[in-house]
């Protein structure tokens, strides 16, 4: 919200973007080019983990360039070369011979690791009295294959004739959730193909193929060797030697290629084949194309570091991407852990993604979670977990299911594609029928089950399931209305009267001021506190979490006591956990506004941590950028903007702890280093709150509704995608005049600028003397020039 202190004038501008100027895109061009260079760890952070993205392989290890055994959901198997559903490798070495020193040196602990969008750098200290090595990777596009390079100088006076040793070792196996699914993984066979000069591998009983090799010439080769890292797994270790001759002062590249299959060796050999004689083509593809995010949706703010982090927020997202043949191109949930197909996760994310520019993504995601859960399910229920495999291991938690409806309806409020929203809606329908018949037991318009926080014995009637209901029913009403479905589109929205009145009756506790953990009987509250207390034992693990849960026990126990006084079959809103999600009818704007604002200020004095809310206000130890982005979203809904950037700040705060150019998913630095859902809390407040932006693309219409933060005084978003359109704007304060700037590559679409307090006051607009009648203004064409006096 503009403000402007008594008495002064506050002018209002639109006027051309500068970007359209030669300046404006050679700065364009600089800011891509300062992102494109990388972030370095400066040696900060070798032991963590690091990806190496691409769409349909991935690598995964840790910063000092080894590949130890990490993860847990394939216990130990988690690092290493992906092409999912298959894993191919645990990992890769090399080392570094000459004549004066034959037993060789490993490079396996880089001294710094660079991470660029594109792919990452391992630099090491210098070996062989005066060979300086780095090492280079990245996944092409589109391709199953991964490109290493090493980059070898002589910074002597003398010519050196070095053996280099390229050392692997195979693992090719299935992903999570197969074993369980019958398949199972066998001892792979190396063997090297000496006309090619390339080695190959597969698993003895599956059609799993890995092949490497480099267009180095080849003096010596071994299928019986040691890696330096002794791996788990099923896997055999094979290298491959060269020699090389540098010059002194010169340096030479060495590149390696691995490809894979999942069908045949002649497969993997085409990959391979394609990406060596490619790889540098592809190379300058995929930095073109890292270059384009960060251009699209590209936003100047003054706040250096959200700015920043917004940006590789864009690429993080991109680095979760997943293309997988027979299944569809979605947004993974995080590396290293969660790499596949969840709902919960991209119900929010690709809000995120969609008001960020990438609306494809955005729909692709949400085709192939709808695809996938109507093929597991068929009754309207969202899936809440798919293995890369195509197993799906949890048929859907009850909030995944509507929220999945508002992300739809956001994404088709931000394209207008009408084909979309009508692939999607008969799921939807039949989503909120399964909700409010089979899942509402008692009739009492709350479905029952386990929502977004997954605590044992928590599978009641809960906040975040109830108001994920009542927002499907309102965009539900919506798309009933686009599809002129009248009788339809007018009991949706009775019914989302009727149940936003029964959340903030029943679900609200006036003596606390804040909403509760669930509705329910008092024998299901001491169900759940049963279940709290359950997990809380099963999640000890040293005598700090003993001291720790012991106390929150404790507190469970004396909670017990309290609930068991009370009459048999009392039935109300209960506290057990104090989850995050009880801020969801706060985000959601469907709490009436003073009820809003006891629970903004409670969470904020009470129940936060020091990046934000606690996932359980009980419990009081972890967060996660999801519950602080939602808490940002809260105070956007209600229009507390330098509240709602705190939240934010909390997020940007964690920027670059574990991962260069990255964000945790539990802050502030460990999980997954990489994490789908923060493009939630980092663009869509940015986007839609603080610019504005609210588009109806489908009517080619859009409300700009800024409010900046006090202390901003310029912010620009260029470049961003709306329906067919593109948008940019500008806004700049400079004592009393405030001017925004709008350009548009359409000329149909209709514009209109909200303005508190607007009415009354002149203005003028493309230089004609005007009187605005309201707080809006509507514009139309490419290009706006208004100023406004107030």
């Amino acid at each position: 919200m503009l403000r402007s202190a008594p008495g002064k004038t506050t002018t209002t501008a639109f006027m051309l973007l500068a970007f359209v100027y030669l300046a404006d895109a050679q700065s364009n061009d600089n800011y891509t080019e300062k992102i494109m260079a990388g972030i370095s760890n400066n040696g900060q952070t070798n032991e963590r983990q690091y990806l190496t993205p691409g769409d349909r392989t991935y690598i995964v290890g840790t910063q000092n360039g080894n590949f130890p055994d990490l993860g847990s959901h394939v216990k130990g198997e988690m690092g290493g070369l992906w092409m999912p559903p298959l894993k191919l490798m645990d990992g890769f070495w090399v080392k570094i011979s000459d004549d004066q020193e034959t037993s060789g040196t490993w490079l396996n602990e880089a001294k710094e690791f660079i991470n660029y969008p594109f792919g990452n750098r391992f630099v090491y200290a210098p070996v062989l009295n005066g060979i300086e090595a780095e090492r280079f990777q990245f996944c092409p596009q589109d391709r199953e294959g991964f490109v290493i390079q090493y980059q070898l100088k002589n910074s002597s006076d003398r010519l050196r004739r070095l053996q280099l040793e390229f050392v692997v070792k195979t693992d090719l196996s299935p992903v999570w959730f197969s074993k369980e699914n019958n398949i199972i993984d066998t001892t792979d066979s190396v063997h090297w193909i000496a006309d090619k000069k390339q080695f190959a591998a597969r698993d003895e009983q599956n059609p799993w193929f890995a092949v490497w090799g480099s267009s180095l010439r080849v003096t010596g080769y071994s299928t019986e060797s040691v890696a330096p890292v002794e791996t788990m797994g099923l896997g055999k270790t094979a290298s491959s030697t060269y020699e090389l001759e540098i010059k002194p002062h010169q340096t030479i590249t060495a590149v390696f290629v691995i490809s894979g299959s999942n069908k045949n060796l002649e497969t993997a050999q085409r990959n391979y084949e394609t990406i060596l004689k490619n790889h540098e083509l592809l190379l300058n593809k995929k930095k073109q194309y890292y270059a384009s995010i960060i251009q699209r949706a590209r936003v100047e703010i003054p706040d250096k570091k959200l700015e920043q982090a917004y940006t590789w927020g864009k690429l993080n997202t991109e680095w979760l991407v997943s293309g997988l043949p027979g299944i569809g191109r979605f947004l993974g949930a995080g590396a290293v852990e969660y790499p596949w197909l969840f709902g919960c996760d991209n119900t929010y994310a690709s809000q995120g993604v969609v008001v960020s520019g990438d609306p494809e993504l955005a729909k692709s995601t949400l085709r192939t979670l709808k695809r996938i859960s109507e093929k597991t399910n068929g009754n309207g229920r969202i899936i809440h977990e798919m293995s890369s495999n195509g197993f799906v291991y949890n048929k859907g938690n009850m909030q995944e299911t509507p929220h999945f409806a508002l992300a739809v309806w956001k994404v088709f409020e931000w394209t207008g594609d009408k084909n979309f929203l009508q692939e999607m809606y008969p799921y939807i329908r039949k989503g909120i029928d399964w909700l409010l018949n089979e899942q509402d037991q008692n009739k009492n318009w709350f479905p029952e089950g386990n929502g977004i926080m997954e605590v044992r014995g928590l599978n009641v009637e809960l906040i975040d399931v109830a108001v994920y209901t009542q927002q499907a029913l309102e965009v539900a009403s919506k798309m009933a209305a686009v599809f002129n479905e009248t009788d339809l589109q007018r009991e949706y929205a009775q019914k989302a009267v009727i149940l936003k009145e029964k959340i903030n009756t029943r679900f609200w506790d006036d003596a606390e001021g804040s909403y509760c953990d669930f509705y329910g009987t008092k024998e299901q509250a001491l169900s759940v506190l049963k279940g709290a207390v359950e997990q809380l034992q099963s999640g000890l693990s040293n005598t700090n979490d003993s001291a720790h849960m012991l106390e929150n026990q404790k507190y469970y126990e004396r909670l017990a006591g309290e609930f068991s006084a009370l009459p048999p079959g009392t039935e109300k809103g209960w506290f057990t956990n104090k989850n995050w999600v009880i801020s969801t009818p706060v985000e959601t704007q469907i709490a009436p506004r003073e009820k809003a604002i006891r629970v903004l200020n409670k969470v904020r004095n009470e129940d936060c941590g020091e990046y934000g809310p606690y996932l359980s206000a009980v419990e009081r130890r972890y967060m996660m950028t999801i519950s602080t982005s939602v808490q940002a979203m809260a105070e956007c809904a209600y229009g507390r903007t330098d509240e709602a950037m705190w939240y934010v700040d909390k997020i940007v705060q964690t920027f670059n702890r574990a991962l260069p150019g990255s964000i945790s998913e539990m802050m502030p630095d460990y999980g997954c280093p990489v994490q789908a859902w923060t493009i939630y809390g980092l663009a869509t407040p940015l986007i839609t709150y603080v610019f504005g932006i609210h588009p109806d693309a489908y009517k080619k219409s859009m409300m700009i509704s800024p409010h900046l933060p006090t202390d901003w005084n310029e912010v620009t978003v260029y470049n961003l995608p709306v329906g067919t359109n593109a948008i940019s704007l500008a806004i700049k304060k400079n004592g009393r005049v405030t001017a925004y700037s709008l350009t548009s590559e359409d000329a149909d679409w209709k514009y209109t600028l909200k303005i508190k307090g607007l009415a009354g006051n002149k203005y003028k607009m493309n230089g004609e003397a005007l009187t605005a009648a309201s707080d809006e203004i509507v514009l139309k064409g490419k290009v706006n020039k208004v100023e406004i006096f107030k």
